[in-house]
């Protein structure tokens, strides 16, 4: 027994040193290559250079964010070391507007079969891709195989090719919404509901309580899913010369069966192989069939154009004294620190308040791109946007969504500047109490004992419901929320709250749409909202500053790759359906009562 005691040790104290060897070696492989960054860094990497007679490529497939976390490889090229970070959609169309008057960039080479934003960036990118062709520049775009997302952005090139033998998705629009209640009804989980007087729009309890939409969650996605189809077809009507009537033929009858269909139709200008586009460039560029054709990718060009264009950072900015603020709010509402991908309340109403006190300041431009989330730190969030509102011209511009605690947020701004597809509203609140006792007692076999000295002293104990007087309690707390949150809506858009709770109840509104309900004021971009607000404070010349302040980006990168990690374990394991494993987390995580949209909306 002592001889195996003693091999035992042996062999365990072995694999521990061997683990802490391979540790101690993987650190140090990984602080040579972090050291050579940073010194790569400090030189200033790799200087981009933009040549004359370049055709700019664009991929649909770059995400798009509203706001890229700092990295230590911003100006580095290391193998291994290309984690994507996405490009902030800012960045993006102004990159475009500056390729318009730039003498080196003859036109863009459009690609990519999938497009990597949401529906309103969709529309931002093709509009300035419009806008760019109105310059008398060209865009051809090419692709083996087109998604209806990317065909739409496509169908504004000047010249639009696809594979010979290339593929082409064109079905309309649907929207899919995953239902939990027979898989919580199996599980043995039951489900305390609350909801604000008459939010019969406020959804986002359906999904643990049915099995199907109910009617009037179903009009608000038809309406959405319409609109937004009805915008697609209107625009490539227009580019490619096509009735809706007859592009609406040509998706119900399913007529595209290959790419000869579809140059037919008209939907593309020809079926082509890569080498006879490259050979259109060398046209339109004006060189010989054997040149090397100059291109300069997009997350490149933002690099490059900068301090050509003059932007904020460029060497004249330091001596701009006023400033305007332009502060994100992107992601779920929360209480405490923001991240990544949420807003914490602490953290952006810090934001906030040093924009106000900040005499340097002068206009206060917020951009929310947000489902909202707890109606406390909404409310929290709220207070600030509203001093800030009373001191300095403040205004907020939607991104893809700003709705429940999105909107809550804004409801002061002096002008709320929207895309036509945004989606917001959803003014209504609810609260979500999972009742476990049937998992945990009669299928787990835990039961649960205790005392109390008062009659509700275990309020929300596992071990019991909730009696009707509890539930006439959190019932009058719901409503209360709701009515707050009507109110405050009614004060700062200047509507009683009879008018205010008519359009609420939870209901969700598209851009357009809410501009004729009062919800909106006008269809606007960030740069939009920007100039609204230079023109409030009488502003010509100015410099922009983004709050909350970016992370240390040593922090951030680590962050990310633990969070990347992660995820990837996560959609290994589950594929696709990981999705719904981070919606069962997002709803664990919930505390008190919500003022979130009532649904996460994908539109295929």
């Amino acid at each position: 027994m002592r001889q195996f005691f003693k091999y035992m040790f042996a062999s365990t104290l072995g694999t521990i040193l061997a683990f802490v060897a391979i540790f101690i070696f993987s650190g140090i492989i990984l602080a040579g290559v972090i050291g050579s960054a940073m010194m790569m860094a400090n030189k200033g990497g790799k200087e981009v250079k933009i040549n004359d007679n370049s055709i700019l490529v664009v991929n649909m497939s770059d995400r798009l964010i509203e706001r890229t976390a700092p990295s230590p490889f911003d100006n580095l090229e290391i193998e291994g070391f290309d984690y994507d970070k996405g490009i902030a959609i800012n960045d993006f169309l102004a990159a475009i507007n500056a390729a318009k008057t730039d003498d080196r960039i003859k036109g863009v080479y459009l690609k990519g079969s999938v497009f990597g934003g949401s529906f309103t960036t969709l529309e931002e990118v093709r509009e300035a891709l419009v806008s760019f062709q109105d310059s008398g520049k060209f865009v051809v775009a090419y692709e083996e195989v087109y998604t209806q997302s990317a065909y739409y952005l496509a169908s504004s090139a000047s010249d639009l090719y696809i594979f010979e033998e290339g593929l082409m998705e064109m079905f309309g629009l649907r929207t899919e919404l995953a239902y939990f209640k027979n898989t919580l009804d199996k599980m043995g989980v039951g489900v305390t509901v609350l909801k604000g007087p008459d939010n019969k729009f406020k959804s986002a309890i359906e999904p643990f309580v049915r099995e199907n939409m109910s009617p009037e969650n179903e009009m608000q996605i038809q309406r959405i899913v319409d609109v937004i189809w009805d915008g697609m077809a209107a625009d490539i009507s227009e580019s490619r010369n096509i009735s809706t009537e007859m592009l609406d033929s040509i998706v119900n009858g399913m007529l595209v069966k290959g790419p000869s269909d579809a140059v037919e139709f008209g939907l593309f200008d020809d079926a082509i192989y890569y080498d006879e586009v490259l050979a259109d460039l060398r046209t339109k560029l004006g060189i010989d069939s054997d040149d090397d054709i100059e291109q300069i990718t997009m997350k490149k060009y933002i690099k490059a154009y900068d301090k050509k264009e003059g932007k904020s950072d460029d060497e004249k900015s330091w001596e701009l004294k006023d400033e305007i603020a332009v502060i994100y709010a992107v992601g779920g509402i929360n209480s405490g620190e923001s991240d990544d991908e949420s807003i914490g309340s602490e953290t952006l109403a810090k934001a906030i308040r040093e924009a106000r006190t900040n005499e340097d300041v002068k206009a206060i431009v917020m951009r929310v791109t947000s489902p909202g989330g707890s109606a406390l730190a909404s409310d929290v969030i709220w207070r600030e946007a509203k001093l800030a509102a009373e001191e300095k011209p403040f205004v907020v511009s939607f991104g893809s969504v700003a709705a429940s605690g999105g909107y809550y947020i804004s409801t002061h701004a002096d002008r709320i500047f929207a895309s036509e597809n945004t989606i917001t509203g959803s003014i209504g609140v609810f609260g979500l109490i999972p009742d476990v006792r049937g998992l945990v007692t009669d299928k787990w076999g835990i039961t649960f004992d205790g005392v109390k000295t008062h009659d509700h002293s275990d309020f929300g104990s596992m071990q019991r419901g909730f009696d009707e007087a509890e539930l006439a309690y959190l019932n009058a707390s719901v409503s209360n929320i709701y009515d707050e949150f009507v109110a405050r809506v009614a004060d700062g858009r200047g509507m009683t709250v009879e008018q205010v709770d008519s359009i609420a109840r939870g209901r969700v509104w598209l851009g357009s749409d809410a501009i004729e309900i009062g919800l909106v004021d006008e269809i606007g971009s960030l740069n939009n909202a920007i100039d609204y607000a230079a023109s409030q404070a009488e502003l010509e010349d100015y410099k922009l500053i983004e709050l909350p302040e970016k992370k240390d980006p040593w922090e951030t990168f680590i962050k990310e790759l633990s969070g990347g990690a992660k995820a990837e374990v996560g959609e290994w394991v589950f594929g696709e359906e990981y999705k719904w494993v981070k919606k069962i987390e997002e709803v664990k995580s919930m505390e008190g009562i919500q003022a979130s949209l009532p649904f996460d909306i994908e539109i295929h």
